[in-house]
């Protein structure tokens, strides 16, 4: 019935295609989730005064922090004339081993993070000219012949991977901020074409996240998109330590059934900020109306990984509950559903985020050292890595600022002193990847990559593709929302 009424709305035209194809999708959805949810709530949310906020967030020292602490040291040492950014960057700044590749995720984050540099420089010259020869050297990595963008080059355009894979997301992401700060067409031009070719091409029932071949004919094998380098790149849900919950999960690998794509719905969001977009909201909203469908009322989470009827499926590691959680995640999650509403989503969607920070605080958070993770399951410490730090200061300040949760102060404060006293490189600039507790630092190993070097490393194209991308959201979010001339969205 559902099926013929969809053929019929199609033959007159009502509402596009792509849409209808968003609806089958959902559909599904109703049908393998049958949870009770939430009625739309009449609360509306109060940002609270800047007085308040000056207690717990320094707004000057959040760009000077961002700019003169990690973006200058990577424009000045990672974008090359032609516009590659090279990751694998040592202690001092140099270029270590051997491999050289631009992948979507790397050159995509380390893209976008150098726009948000651009933008929090107070529109310093020198980041425009690298932004615009990166971006253009992403554009390069383009499938001329089938469209969509290659997932893996050499500094010379080669290909090394021709898969069409969700890293996609970092592509959209960036040039959408691209296109956002230097208000250049080209780059908004070329943001939409990526996303209507992944809606069209690379949709996953109501989502856009799944992964292709060369010419989107056939499903490409998953596994973090990393194609012939190093067996797959390593997807960030199959990250070895730190708060993961589920092996080859969080949203980027696995075998069979379905991933959602944290990255993705946050390019989506991007993008539509910087066009405005009725094409891109109706994906947004369509995307949100599943993912409540999906979400784990009993818990309080969203799951990523499903089986071939959506249903959650994998371990429930430090989620809790059935399927693929990831603790840090939880807190991207909040994040995105809390800045959807300010773009104007419905703000029930910010009690679901409430509460996924609730069960990634209750599940993950250290008190003893005041971050997220430290301790493996044999109750011995383990790396603390630096993004989840990052996704528990940008949820938790966010949404005391923005949605009433003062009790989250606390925890924002002592994760903030944790990072500064734990993560920041005050002799050579930039962050560390990761810390373990109680272990001084001299006496760790360089990186997760490269076991036994002897210096700490500030990038590495493979792992989890250790940049500055998480660091740089957080600082830019902080950033927009504590701006004394913060003007709330349509959605509050």
């Amino acid at each position: 019935m559902l099926r013929k009424t969809l053929r019929s709305i199609a033959r007159n035209r009502l509402i596009p295609i792509s849409c209808l194809l968003i609806l089958v999708g959902v559909a599904a959805l109703s049908v393998a989730q049958n949870t009770p949810r939430p009625a739309s709530p009449a609360k509306t949310y109060k940002r609270i005064s800047d007085a308040e906020i000056k207690k717990h967030v320094d707004h000057e020292w959040l760009r000077t922090s961002l700019v003169n602490g990690l973006t200058d040291y990577w424009l000045k040492a990672s974008i090359m004339p032609n516009g590659f950014i090279q990751e694998n960057l040592d202690r001092q700044w140099k270029p270590w081993g051997e491999q050289r590749e631009a992948s979507l995720n790397g050159q995509g984050r380390q893209l976008y993070s150098m726009a948000i540099g651009y933008e929090m420089s107070n529109k310093d010259k020198a980041y425009l000219d690298g932004v615009t020869r990166a971006a253009d050297f992403l554009l390069k990595m383009r499938d001329a012949q089938h469209g969509g963008f290659f997932n893996r080059t050499t500094p010379d355009l080669k290909v090394i991977d021709d898969n069409k894979t969700g890293f996609t997301s970092f592509a959209i992401y960036s040039l959408a901020t691209v296109a956002r700060v230097t208000k250049n067409p080209k780059y908004e031009a070329a943001a939409m074409q990526a996303f209507r070719e992944v809606r069209d091409k690379m949709r996953d029932g109501p989502f856009l996240t799944a992964t292709r071949n060369r010419d989107f004919s056939a499903p490409a094998a998953r596994g973090g998109g990393g194609g012939a380098a190093k067996g797959g790149g390593g997807g960030k849900g199959g990250a070895p330590d730190g708060p993961q919950a589920a092996k080859g999960g969080g949203g980027f690998g696995g075998q069979s059934g379905h991933n959602l794509n944290v990255h993705m719905f946050e390019a989506l969001l991007g993008l539509y900020d910087a066009t405005k977009s009725k094409e891109v909201w109706d994906e947004i909203t369509a995307e949100l109306v599943a993912m409540e469908k999906l979400y784990d009322y009993e818990n309080g989470f969203l799951p990523e990984g499903f089986d071939a009827d959506w249903k959650p499926s994998g371990r429930g590691g430090a989620g809790g509950g059935a399927g693929r959680a990831n603790t840090g995640h939880m807190f991207e999650w909040a994040s995105l559903f809390s800045r959807a509403v300010e773009l104007g989503a419905d703000p029930k969607f910010v009690e679901l985020g409430s509460r996924s920070i609730d069960l990634g605080l209750k599940n993950g958070y250290n008190e003893a050292v005041g971050g997220l993770g430290g301790v493996n399951a044999a109750g011995q410490p383990t790396q603390m890595l630096w993004w989840p730090q990052c996704e528990v200061l940008k949820a938790t300040a966010h949404y005391a600022i923005l949605r009433g949760r003062s009790d989250l102060w606390p925890v924002f404060d002592k994760t903030l002193a944790f990072v500064k006293a734990n993560y920041f490189d005050t002799k050579e600039g930039g962050w560390f990847e990761y810390y373990v507790p109680g272990t001084p630092r001299e006496a760790l190993p360089v990186s997760r990559q490269v076991p036994g070097a002897t210096n700490s490393l500030k990038g590495a194209v493979d792992g989890p593709e250790w940049g500055s991308y998480h660091q740089t959201s957080m600082y830019h979010d902080l950033w927009r929302i504590t701006d004394p001339k913060y003007k709330p969205g349509p959605g509050n």
